[in-house]
């Protein structure tokens, strides 16, 4: 075992995963070949050869995902490959799937089970850690999703949302479930980087290779469906976890995050029988407040910072340090972002309301992000700030 241990390790060092340096052509035939296509599928045989081995999923996974990443865009995988890799990444969270419950085989003979006891490493094995294998997964995911095209990393992702689902309710807690915010935080960080990278002048990635705006909104959309399950967790880990997902996603597509993100937060932080939601909520303002409060980036958050102020100012409790800590970290993060509270008084009626049709808001999560009425926007803002005495 050891010596295919060291085998592997060998492999993902010197197999060639880079592109050729500007200038130099791409070897695509004889000895001394560097194309990926004609080394990679050998890889994914070898790979299918040690099923459910935790040695060659872990360093295979980075080797895979290293040369996705390096290809910068211009490596695509098969339907089978992408299956295959998904297949394996869902075994590193452990999860007890009974038999028959997946939709994503390793082979046609060979159905998920209970994998929760066969990734146990011995200490000083030499393995990648648990944290960076997801992270390894969650790269691979969000830098192999170019298109809608049927059977592919989009698609697959959908299902692996659908399978894991239940894992992240605050009331399944269990050995996986750091695992599993972890991994979702890797997921929104390298979308987010994903995103800026490619936005560049200097991107190298081709046009037709890069993440399209209706892509990345639905991977907003099933990502952000995992990080509201986490919000209330019981772990603080997870908690912690999902606020730091909500925010970088938050930074990609605001309207998609904070409309549904500050319905659930005013609930929470009115509740005076729910400590724990409440606490939670606050902390999540706290986290986002920075993101909230850029106006030119989420023009529509300049309504909600009064009624937010209002519900989070009564957190300020000499006999309750968390919940004070938490709401003068929302205030100080606000006053850092350069926000002034004062009066505005909003003068003439309210300006009409722009209708919305069921079809339009039902499809609004896939869609481009909705015109905005800045009278309307303006309006509202200086309504709220009423309350406030002169």
């Amino acid at each position: 075992m050891d010596r295919q241990i060291l085998t592997v390790q060998l492999l993902t060092l010197f197999v060639p995963t880079a592109r050729p340096p500007k200038g130099v052509e791409l070897v695509t035939s004889g000895p001394q070949s560097t194309d990926p296509q004609r080394w990679l599928p050998t890889i994914f045989s070898l790979w299918s050869f040690n099923l459910r081995t935790s040695v060659f999923d872990a360093y295979l996974m980075n080797l895979v995902t290293t040369l996705v990443l390096e290809q910068r865009g211009q490596l695509k995988l098969t339907n089978e490959q992408l299956r295959f890799v998904f297949a394996s990444g869902l075994h590193f969270f452990n999860l007890p799937v009974s038999r028959g419950a997946a939709t994503l085989p390793r082979n046609i003979s060979m159905q998920l089970r209970d994998s929760s006891g066969v990734y146990r490493m011995q200490a000083g094995a030499g393995l990648p850690l648990k944290e960076e294998r997801a992270h390894s997964f969650a790269r691979f995911i969000v830098y192999t999703m170019h298109d809608e095209s049927s059977g592919g990393t989009l698609e697959l992702f959908e299902q692996l949302v659908q399978m894991i689902e239940p894992f992240y309710h605050p009331s399944n807690n269990g050995a996986w479930s750091g695992l599993l915010a972890r991994f979702l935080r890797h997921l929104a960080k390298e979308l987010l980087q994903r995103s800026r990278a490619e936005a560049a002048e200097d991107c190298e990635v081709p046009v037709d290779a890069r993440l399209s705006r209706s892509v990345r909104r639905r991977l907003v959309v099933l990502v952000r469906t995992l990080a509201m399950l986490l919000l209330f967790s019981k772990g603080e880990d997870s908690v912690s976890m999902s606020h730091s997902t909500l925010k970088h996603l938050a930074e990609l597509e605001p309207d998609l995050i904070f409309r549904p993100l500050l319905d659930t937060l005013y609930t929470a932080i009115d509740s005076v029988t729910e400590t724990h939601r409440m606490i939670s909520a606050m902390r999540a303002l706290a986290k986002l407040a920075t993101t909230l409060s850029t106006f030119a980036h989420y023009p529509e958050g300049a309504q909600h910072i009064a009624p937010l102020l209002t519900l989070t100012l009564p957190g300020i409790d000499v006999n309750d340090p968390t919940k004070s800590y938490f709401a003068l970290s929302f205030i100080h993060n606000l006053c850092h972002n350069g926000v002034v509270f004062d009066e505005l008084l909003a003068s003439g009626d309210m300006p009409e309301v722009r209708s919305i049709s069921k079809e339009s808001a039902e499809d609004m999560d896939v869609s481009e992000p909705p015109e905005l009425d800045m009278n309307q926007i303006e309006w509202a803002t200086r309504a709220s700030t009423a309350q406030f005495e002169a």
